[in-house]
C-alpha cells in the first residue's frame, strides 16, 4: 500500500471522528490532526507523482 493511501485512509478515520460541530474551533484536536495530515497527505502525493514522471 502507498504511502497516500494510508495517509487517505487515516483523513477517513479522523473525518469520522469529527463531531461536525455547529461552530468549529481551531484548537480542536480533530481540526489540528486534519490539517496536520492533510498537508503531509499533499506533499506525499506531490512526491509520488514527482517519482512516477
Amino acid at each position: 500500500m502507498l504511502q497516500s493511501e494510508k495517509l487517505k485512509r487515516a483523513l477517513d478515520a479522523i473525518e469520522d471522528a469529527c463531531g461536525h460541530c455547529p461552530i468549529c474551533s481551531p484548537d480542536c484536536p480533530i481540526a489540528i490532526a486534519k490539517r496536520a495530515i492533510n498537508g503531509l497527505y499533499y506533499d506525499v502525493k506531490q512526491s509520488e507523482e514527482a517519482e512516477g514522471n
